[in-house]
């Protein structure tokens, strides 16, 4: 089989109810490397994680879309100095990272939980960069980027507990999953 195949097996029996280490047991060996199966088994949500914390996800959905709205702003005026399309095309581009986590984060994607959460923390080093000039702000903007992280972290957590930090869990050299 290949890995479409296989992935497409693993989200119909998730989602008939099938435990991951049973999936995991049944597809092992078909074709694809067993830690590229653990992936595709640990990154796909139960359905019942999904409803049980699909309004921490439509938080981050608005959190992010808000993230766009400023971005697209900040990019205007930034833009606005280039030229009259230097405005909209650094506006647009710039507003379209966060709605791409946005929809990340909407399509539960493990892939975007992971991204957002290493490019915050490989920027975060950048935000403390001029602090001493305005020291309130930046320690505004600092709370605000851990929360975010915290929070992101957190719903990644939960919806995705097979996750260690961007690999799946494996104890003595074996996938463990959660029920």
């Amino acid at each position: 089989m290949n890995k479409n195949e296989i992935k497409a097996q693993v989200h119909s029996m998730i989602e008939a109810g099938t435990p991951k280490s049973e999936v995991f047991s049944r597809l092992s060996g078909q074709g694809i490397k067993d830690s590229q199966l653990a992936y595709f088994i640990a990154a796909y949500p139960n359905p019942q994680r999904r409803e049980q914390h699909k309004r921490k996800v439509k938080l981050l959905v608005m959190a992010m879309l808000f993230y766009a709205l400023m971005a697209f702003v900040v990019g205007f005026a930034i833009g606005s100095q280039i030229g009259p399309t230097g405005r909209w095309v650094l506006a647009v581009v710039v507003a379209t990272i966060p709605v791409l986590f946005a929809w990340g984060f909407h399509k539960y994607k493990v892939a975007a939980y992971n991204v957002y959460i290493l490019l915050s923390l490989i920027h975060l080093p950048r935000a403390f960069d001029g602090f001493m000039a305005q020291p309130l702000a930046n320690s505004i903007a600092l709370a605000i980027n851990f929360g975010m992280i915290a929070f992101v972290w957190y719903v990644r957590h939960k919806l995705f507990p097979d996750f260690l930090f961007i690999t799946p869990v494996k104890v003595k050299g074996e996938y463990h999953f959660q029920p």
